[in-house]
Parts: C-alpha cells; sequence; structure tokens
C-alpha cells in the first residue's frame, strides 16, 4: 500500500494487467478482488498448483499507511491432487526465503 496524500480517488495496478502499455489503474476494489482469482488462474492453473510466481498488487490511497503484504502459501506436509511430492520442501523453501 502506497500513502498518497494529494490523491483524490484510491486506485490499484497490478503489474501484470496492461491495457495499451501501461498498468491498468482499477477504481473498483470488486473488481480487483475479481482479477486476482483471473490472474491466480493464470499463473497457477485452475488446480491453483503452488509456484514461485508472486502476484504484484499495488493500492495508492490518502488513507492507508505505506506497507507491504506477503501472502504465502502455508508450509504442506502432504501433496494433495497434482502436487509434487516435495511440497513441504517447496513451501518451507519459499516461507524461508521470504522471512530472511
Amino acid at each position: 500500500m502506497n500513502n498518497v496524500p494529494e490523491l483524490a480517488q484510491p486506485y490499484a495496478e497490478f503489474d501484470e494487467v496492461v491495457e495499451g502499455g501501461k498498468k491498468k489503474k482499477f477504481t473498483n476494489f470488486n473488481e480487483v478482488r475479481k482479477t486476482i482469482d483471473e490472474v491466480t488462474d493464470k499463473i497457477c492453473g485452475k488446480a491453483k498448483i503452488i509456484v514461485d510466481n508472486p502476484i504484484v498488487l499495488n493500492v495508492f490511497s490518502p488513507n492507508c499507511p505505506n506497507l507491504t503484504l506477503v501472502d504465502l502459501p502455508g508450509i504442506t506436509a502432504i501433496p494433495v491432487g497434482d502436487q509434487p511430492k516435495n511440497i513441504y520442501d517447496i513451501t518451507r523453501d519459499m516461507a524461508l526465503r521470504y522471512i530472511k
């Protein structure tokens, strides 16, 4: 989140969503929620396989603190469906890398 005191209306941008060569500005935050699902499906597939490829969303508002949030998958011990057999190592290593 980015605090921009002079901004009249909050908006959000995804690194992955571009229109006309520029990042698309979202002012409807219900559309942001929908776009998170769409970008997740594009990156991870419909099966939501864990991949180490972040979705970057920037929010700009006069009413928010300057803050970075990282939403990581939980550390998974038992693979489900098409998840790799070493899912524990993958999720643990990902979490440890962000912690460092």
